[in-house]
């Protein structure tokens, strides 16, 4: 006799068709789940590696720019150093200039003349006096061209006046101080005339 299958097979492979379906669908489920899990684990393994990397920056950026505020204030305490040597070295160079301007007044001044002021305003130094003839300013106003300590002569006035039937020309003269010649030329400081 023949066996007659009376149960729907159909639906039970639909309904098999369907666990496995739901089986598969968990699988891939829980295997997204997991994919998605362990990509979330690894960017926070990367955020945290980076905070890391963001502190070390700072903490090594804030050591450079107590470096920095050194260095200005370093900076700062050079810049006034280099000033006050300045200043000393300005005042070692200057200390000897009026005997110099002294020396060198003595040296451009020719017989006939004779002086009577001699004032120092700044770099600019007033002479008067009173000369026997116009040819002595003159000569002395060469001189003056070429001092080294000494230079563009410049005479203001010059008046005649009758003392004593001897003719003195009385004249007032602007002489700029030159600065601090070389130090070659501070060897040389003997006998011109």
């Amino acid at each position: 006799m023949a066996n007659i299958n009376l149960l729907p097979w159909r639906e039970e492979a639909r309904e098999k068709k369907k666990r496995d379906y739901m089986g598969v669908l968990g699988l891939v489920f829980i295997a997204a789940c997991a994919v998605v899990y362990i990509g979330l684990m690894y960017i926070d393994y990367l955020k945290s590696e980076q905070q890391q990397r963001n502190a070390y920056l700072q903490s090594e950026i804030q050591l450079l720019e107590s470096q920095i505020k050194e260095i200005q204030g370093i900076n700062l305490r050079k810049s006034d150093i280099e000033r006050r040597t300045d200043i000393i070295l300005n005042l070692q160079q200057a200390r000897n200039l009026p005997t110099h301007v002294l020396d060198e007044v003595v040296r451009i001044t020719p017989a006939g003349i004779y002086l009577s002021t001699i004032e120092k305003k700044g770099d600019l130094l007033w002479v008067e006096g009173k000369s026997e003839s116009n040819n002595h300013v003159s000569n002395m106003m060469r001189k003056v061209e070429i001092s080294k300590w000494l230079h563009d002569a410049n005479t203001k006035e010059i008046t005649t006046q009758d003392v004593e039937t001897r003719q003195f020309q009385y004249f007032n003269m602007r002489v700029i101080i030159a600065p601090e010649p070389d130090k070659g030329d501070q060897l040389d400081l003997g006998g011109k005339g």
